[in-house]
């Protein structure tokens, strides 16, 4: 079993995908073993050709189009996630390779039951313009604690925002903490984001409220689409098994 799976999501620009397949596959090789790479596809308009090269790396599609299905996507790669830990990110966040590698000597050192949040170079917040030393939707847990504390209320799904902010919440109100781990510096913000899109929050905040008065639990059901999961045969030619 690895000790760490590394989880992000993407829906279209696969150039955005390759370029991290390539940075991951600069790995110290003597880490390959403790590390696995998982890939979702949010319903991307085209099925991107994908390669490994030398990294142990899963490659999921959701093949059922709902806008901003970021709970979803990340509860697929949650749920199939092989490490004891699980390290999530954005896909246009660059992972340090050396802060990795320390990373990895110390996890049995952590607490399991605290979600960690990771320092992040060059990020700014591009609805304010602010700078921001992290993100949370970057963070490191343990999978068997974060499948237990409920993972993200996919209630969220098809509207923008909240979704990342409630999490959390859930997780504390079940008896985790929340640690900003300050002494590394783990990703680089790439400086790819999307705008001229709805990302009107104002649905997704009365929800969030509304289930914070009710004592902030998530509602029960996850992974409400259809996905395939996509072989990565060595010639990135690609074959699907799908599940309802």
């Amino acid at each position: 079993m690895p000790k760490l799976s590394i989880i992000s999501h993407f829906y279209n620009h696969p150039e955005k995908v390759e370029r991290q397949i390539q940075h991951w596959n600069k790995i110290n090789p003597a880490l390959l073993s403790s590390v696995e790479f998982i890939l979702v596809d949010d319903c991307s308009e085209d099925v991107p050709e994908i390669a490994a090269g030398n990294i142990n790396l899963r490659h999921f599609r959701i093949t059922t189009d709902i806008a901003w299905n970021q709970a979803g996507a990340r509860n697929l790669g949650a749920f199939h996630a092989s490490g004891e830990w699980g390290l999530f990110f954005d896909i246009d966040q660059q992972l340090n390779l050396d802060t990795l590698e320390t990373l990895l000597l110390n996890l049995d050192r952590l607490d399991k039951t605290a979600m960690y949040y990771l320092r992040i170079k060059e990020l700014v917040d591009i609805i304010n313009n602010v700078n921001l030393s992290n993100h949370p939707n970057t963070f490191l847990v343990n999978m068997q604690q974060f499948r237990t504390r409920g993972m993200y209320d996919e209630d969220f799904a098809g509207h923008y925002g909240y979704e990342d902010l409630y999490m959390p919440r859930v997780w504390e109100n079940s008896g985790g903490s929340r640690v900003l781990l300050n002494d590394f510096i783990f990703f680089e913000d790439l400086g790819f984001g999307t705008t001229n899109i709805n990302r009107n929050a104002d649905r997704n905040n009365a929800l969030a409220m509304e289930k914070l008065r009710a004592g902030g639990k998530n509602s029960p059901g996850i992974l409400r689409f259809e996905w395939k999961e996509i072989t990565i045969p060595e010639d990135a030619t690609t074959h699907a098994t799908t599940h309802l």
